[in-house]
């Protein structure tokens, strides 16, 4: 399995909203590092990829939200190290602004060289607003969204679709495109942090029938569970995405390890993790159902549940590796 990136992840900044499927199973406080330590950390790991495996990409980030009084200069050091940060912000869980507010917060972000955000509609207004925790998330997404049209700044708005708000994606499509003009994904939560929860409510494709043709062309990408576990030319994974959580648990012992030894301890957590399981045939064999109907956008989704209910069952003395709270990978 060959490594080809290596993140750093720094959860310092606590996320104003509360969503009940958190993929980051956010607690509402930060778990990370302070800011400057962090930075540092991350700018010694940088230099060293740069300097001894300039082939493999580095990426840092801050969580859970981007309402940081650092976040200039996180944008601007993500620019220093070629990270993604650089021009894209994901903007969810900031603390709510009134227009005004709103309007300089956005400014700002475009002053700092940001090009293109996210924002993630969960549903209607009023479900939105419950699915995150609190009310007057979903107007302020709208002043987010006003505010970064009028400056220039694209931006592409997510939602997330299960049983539970299927009925509401007409609606809400037509409400959004009458306010933006750029694009809108529908997806399927997938099953990492408190997102596993949400498993009972992935759609299937008795879900889409009868449904507007714009829904089923956004998920036209997705494949029933019977589609997957007959498709013999399934890709095998060979490469992966690597991810360190910063934690004030670990991070002496991380400062005192050099970039190789940071890798092997890694590398070391995802071999473990993968090797405790039987394999992808054996736990289709154990889980998989040949009629499925449920849809997956990729077949790793699919084998993550598998893991997920092995797990249950087994006492396995592994690191979760799809934790996205903690050290992490992404085998592709």
């Amino acid at each position: 399995m060959k490594t080809v990136s290596l993140g750093v992840e720094n959860l310092c900044v606590p996320c104003h909203a509360h969503c009940r499927y958190c993929l980051l199973s956010s607690c509402g406080k930060a778990t990370g590092v302070d800011y400057e330590r962090g930075k540092r950390f991350a700018a010694r790991l940088a230099k060293e990829v740069q300097e001894k495996q300039p082939d493999l990409r580095f990426f840092y980030y801050i969580g859970y939200c981007m309402d940081s009084e650092h976040l200039r200069d996180y944008i601007e050091f993500s620019r220093e190290i070629q990270s993604p940060s650089a021009k894209f912000l994901q903007l969810n869980g900031l603390k709510l602004r009134d227009e005004a507010g709103t309007d300089e917060f956005v400014s700002e972000l475009t002053e700092a060289g940001i090009e293109l955000i996210d924002l993630t509609f969960y549903g209607l207004r009023e479900y939105h607003d419950r699915f995150a925790g609190r009310a007057g998330d979903f107007d302020f997404l709208l002043r987010i969204l006003q505010a970064a049209h009028r400056y220039g700044l694209a931006v592409h708005i997510s939602i997330p679709v299960t049983k539970e708000n299927i009925a509401m994606m007409d609606e809400l499509l037509t409400m959004l495109e009458t306010r933006h003009s750029g694009e809108i994904s529908l997806f399927l939560p997938h099953g990492k942090g408190r997102g596993r929860l949400m498993e009972s409510q992935r759609l299937t494709a008795e879900d889409l029938i009868g449904r507007n043709e714009r829904i089923v062309e956004k998920l036209s990408a997705y494949r029933t569970e019977r589609v997957w576990l007959a498709n013999s030319e399934r890709e095998i994974p060979t490469k992966r995405t690597l991810t360190l959580a910063l934690t004030p648990e670990e991070i002496d012992q991380l400062e005192s390890m050099s970039l190789e030894e940071i890798l092997a301890y890694l590398e070391d957590l995802d071999d473990r993790y993968y090797t405790a399981f039987p394999s992808c045939e054996e736990l289709a064999a154990l889980y998989g159902d040949p009629s499925g109907t449920r849809l997956y956008r990729r077949f790793r989704d699919l084998h993550l549940e598998w893991q997920q209910r092995y797990l249950a069952e087994h006492d396995l003395k592994v690191w979760d590796m799809n934790d996205e709270s903690h050290h992490f990978s992404v085998r592709v």
